[in-house]
C-alpha cells in the first residue's frame, strides 16, 4: 500500500509548537492555533514566527514506530504536504533532514501539494492520513481512502489498527 502522510498536526505536533512560540514572544492572541485565526493573525505569525515554529515541532507519539513498522512489512509511506520553500526558507531540505534524523523511513516526498488529491491520483495512493477536513473530503470525492487524523482516529496506534483492519477486510 502507498500511504500518504501529512506533516503538520499529523506527523508532528505543529499546533503545540505555534502555541509555545506565541507564548514565548508574548504575542497577544486570545486563542490557540487550533482555534480559528483571522487572516491578519495568520499572516502576522507566519511572517514572524513560522520558521521557528516548524523547526521546533515534535514527532507525534508512536508515529515513528508505526511508520517504520509499516515500511518494514512492505508498505510505502510518503510525505504529502503543502509545506514548501515559499512558506519559509529551506523548509523542504529541513523537513527531509528532520525526518531522516528522527529515523523515520519515508519512500518519497511531495512538497507544495495544496490539492493533495491530485498527487494522490498520480501516484495511485491507497490511503491518506491528514488532519484537514478539506483534504479528507477531497480524497473521499476521488474514492481514495483517508483517515481524518485527530477526529475518530486520534493517535498513531489507532492508525495502525485501522490499516490492519483494512488489510484483513481486503484479504
Amino acid at each position: 500500500m502507498i500511504i500518504g502522510i501529512d506533516i503538520d498536526d499529523t506527523l508532528v505536533n505543529s499546533s503545540d509548537s505555534f502555541d509555545k512560540v506565541i507564548k514565548k514572544y508574548n504575542v497577544d492572541f486570545k486563542k490557540s492555533f487550533r482555534d480559528t485565526w483571522t487572516e491578519e493573525e495568520k499572516n502576522f505569525i507566519f511572517a514572524n514566527y513560522l520558521d521557528e515554529t516548524l523547526k521546533n515541532a515534535v514527532i507525534m507519539e508512536d508515529a515513528k514506530e508505526v511508520i517504520n513498522y509499516l515500511n518494514s512489512i512492505g508498505h510505502k509511506p510518503v510525505i504529502i504536504t503543502a509545506r514548501n520553500n515559499g512558506h519559509c526558507k529551506n523548509i523542504e531540505e529541513f523537513t527531509r533532514g528532520f525526518i531522516e534524523k528522527e529515523g523515520i523511513k519515508i519512500s518519497g516526498y511531495y512538497f507544495g501539494e495544496f490539492e493533495k488529491s491530485d498527487i494522490a491520483k498520480k501516484i495511485n495512493l491507497d490511503l491518506m492520513i491528514d488532519d484537514n477536513i478539506r483534504v479528507y473530503n477531497n480524497m473521499k470525492k476521488e474514492n481514495i481512502d483517508c483517515i481524518l487524523y485527530g477526529d475518530k482516529i486520534k493517535n498513531w496506534k489507532e492508525v495502525l489498527e485501522y490499516i490492519k483492519r483494512k488489510e484483513r477486510s481486503n484479504g
